[in-house]
C-alpha cells in the first residue's frame, strides 16, 4: 500500500492563502505554513512599496522586546551581507546567511551588531517575494541559539513559494475599501532625532502613526523608520506609500536635517493621502503592467493620442499600439474607452487584484 505524499509548502499555502483577507491573515497563514517545513525561532513578514522597495508594514511571528531602530539603520545604512535589495536581484530571491558568509556570519554587521547580540539568533533566512518582477514583501526566518543553520534545501523550498506569496500580499492589499465616512487625519510632520525617537511632531501625527501600525513602546512603526534611515543615510529626499490600518494610502516623504554627521542627523517626516496617482500606478503594478505599460496607461487616461504618448515616451506609434494591447488584455478590455471607465471607475478606490 502506498503511502500518502507528504503536501509540499506550495500545495499548503495554496489552499490556506485564498481564503486570507488582509495582510494580519496572510502573515498568520505562512507563520504556520512554513514552520511546518522550516522550522524557525522568529520570523517576520513584510509588505514592500514596490516603487521605493521599503519596508511597508511588518507582522512578526511573536512580540520581541526591543524595537526596529537598528534593524532600519542596518537594513538601510551602508552595504551588508543578504540586504533585502540585493535578494531582490538574484534569481531564487532568497539568502541563507550561514551558506553565504561560509559559516560565518558575524561577517553580517546586521547579525554581529543586532540580531545575536539583541536576540541570540543563530541563522537568518531572508526571502523576497516577486510577482511580475515588482517586489511585494519580504519574509524573514530565525534560528535560535543551538539550533541547526538552514539549508539549502530549506532555502530552495522557499523560493518555490515567493511568487505565491508575492501574489496574495498583491491581492490582499488592493481587496481593502478605504473608509466611506470620515476623513484622514491630515498632513502631519514628526521630527525624529538621532536615536529615531519623536523630539517634536504636528497635533495630526499621533493619529497618522496609529494608522501606519501604530508604536511599539517608544518605538515608531517600522515603515517610518524605513524612510528615516532611507533618508539620513543616502542624505537625499526619500518616499514611500503605506497602506493603513484605516484602508487609506499614505505618502510619507523624509528629508535628513543638515548639520552633523550623516548618523547623528535628525530627520523630517511628513506623512500625508498618498497622490491618487502613486496609489494608481501601484494598482497598474498589482495587475501585472510593466512600467513602460504603466505610463502608456497613465497617459491614455490623460487623454493622449497614440502621436502624444509616442512623442513623449520616445516610442514608435507602432510600439505604442502593442503595448496597449497588451494593457487591454491585462485589464479585459478591448478599448481605450473601456479602459478608461474600468480604471475610472475602479481604481477610485483600491480593488481586487
Amino acid at each position: 500500500m502506498r503511502g500518502v505524499r507528504p503536501r509540499s509548502l506550495g500545495d499548503r499555502l495554496g489552499a490556506v492563502l485564498p481564503g486570507c483577507h488582509d495582510v494580519d491573515g496572510v502573515a498568520e497563514a505562512v507563520f504556520a505554513a512554513v514552520g511546518a517545513h522550516v522550522p524557525f525561532a522568529f520570523a517576520c513578514l513584510a509588505t514592500m512599496d514596490p516603487s521605493s522597495g521599503l519596508i511597508a508594514r511588518a507582522f512578526k511571528s511573536h512580540p520581541l522586546a526591543v524595537g526596529d531602530e537598528e534593524f532600519a539603520a542596518a537594513e538601510y545604512g551602508g552595504p551588508d551581507v543578504n540586504q533585502f535589495a540585493d535578494i531582490a536581484g538574484r534569481r531564487a530571491s532568497v539568502g541563507v546567511l550561514s551558506v553565504d558568509t561560509d559559516g560565518r556570519p558575524e561577517r553580517c554587521r546586521r547579525f554581529r551588531d543586532f540580531l545575536q547580540p539583541h536576540f541570540g539568533f543563530s541563522d537568518e533566512l531572508r526571502l523576497v517575494c516577486r510577482a511580475r518582477g515588482v517586489s511585494w514583501g519580504a519574509l524573514a526566518l530565525y534560528r535560535g541559539a543551538g539550533d541547526v543553520p538552514f539549508t539549502a534545501r530549506e532555502a530552495r523550498e522557499l523560493s518555490d513559494v515567493h511568487e505565491l506569496l508575492a501574489l496574495s500580499l498583491q491581492r490582499v492589499l488592493f481587496a481593502v475599501s478605504p473608509p466611506t465616512t470620515g476623513s484622514a487625519a491630515g498632513a502631519a510632520v514628526i521630527i525624529v532625532d538621532d536615536r529615531d525617537r519623536v523630539s517634536d511632531m504636528t497635533a495630526a501625527a499621533d493619529e497618522q502613526i496609529v494608522d501606519l501600525g501604530g508604536w511599539d513602546g517608544e518605538s515608531l512603526p517600522s515603515n517610518v523608520l524605513a524612510v528615516v534611515a532611507r533618508a539620513r543615510t543616502s542624505g537625499q529626499p526619500a518616499t514611500t506609500r503605506v497602506l493603513g490600518r484605516s484602508g487609506r494610502w499614505s505618502s510619507l516623504r523624509a528629508i535628513a536635517l543638515d548639520g552633523g554627521p550623516t548618523p547623528t542627523r535628525s530627520v523630517v517626516v511628513t506623512i500625508e493621502e498618498a497622490p491618487r496617482s502613486a496609489v494608481g500606478r501601484m494598482t497598474l503594478a498589482a495587475r501585472g503592467l510593466t512600467a513602460r505599460e504603466q505610463d502608456v496607461a497613465v497617459m491614455v487616461l490623460k487623454g493622449a493620442s497614440t502621436k502624444v504618448i509616442a512623442s513623449a515616451l520616445h516610442l514608435s506609434p507602432h510600439t505604442v499600439q502593442d503595448h496597449l494591447k497588451a494593457v487591454f488584455r491585462k485589464l479585459g478590455v478591448s478599448s481605450r474607452r473601456e479602459m478608461i471607465a474600468r480604471l475610472v471607475l475602479d481604481d477610485s478606490r483600491p480593488t481586487r487584484a
